[in-house]
């Protein structure tokens, strides 16, 4: 091959030209786009990834729905369980009728203030009851029946006169507070 000969001299300068063709495509078109389909690859898996985490969320929307309505039925229950403050007299005359039916005489029914909490007021109640083992089991058992929530934490017996025993025991319950409570939250549609 000879360098001084028109024909190599011409494909030597089309081998030239071809080359810096390529290298400029290769260098200006092809590294940027190559970066470019990078990072469109890599934002295609990450939507295909939240796309994805929708429609699992979209398809656990029922059960969910469901769920937030049993909530909601059961916090209904909760509630009331839990009488308002204005209704605390009538709870107490409940707790009385109940030692009634039982058989038990009380020596002491004391209800003490509210007792604040996070979300609700304690009402202690302090009672001395005297009756026999039996009827104060009874008590207790009717006072656990009611439709409210009374709790009774402590009950200390002594023996009393007469074949009775004296029972003195704290009974709480409960009241909402006004300022407080929970709010329904409903997702935002898109």
């Amino acid at each position: 091959m000879n360098v001084r000969e028109p024909n190599t001299q011409k494909l030597l300068i089309f081998i030239v030209i071809l080359i810096l063709v390529l290298v400029a495509f290769f260098h200006f078109i092809h590294r940027p786009n190559r970066n470019r389909l990078k990072i469109l690859t890599e934002q295609r898996n990450k939507l295909q990834s939240e796309v994805q985490a929708a429609e699992a969320a979209r398809a656990r929307l029922p059960e969910l729905q469901s769920k937030i309505a049993r909530l909601e039925v059961e916090w209904e229950k909760a509630q009331e369980m839990l009488p308002k403050a204005k209704e605390i007299p009538s709870l107490i005359q409940q707790i009385s009728n109940s030692g009634a039916k039982a058989g038990v005489s009380f020596k002491l029914f004391k209800p003490s203030g509210p007792v604040p909490q996070n979300n609700y007021s304690e009402i202690p109640v302090q009672i001395k009851v005297e009756c026999g083992y039996h009827q104060l089991g009874r008590f207790l058992s009717n006072v656990g029946n009611l439709a409210r929530i009374v709790n009774v934490p402590s009950v200390k017996i002594k023996p009393g006169n007469k074949r009775t025993i004296e029972a003195d025991m704290s009974a709480i319950t409960y009241t909402v507070q006004k300022q407080k409570g929970v709010e329904r939250v409903v997702p935002r549609r898109r």
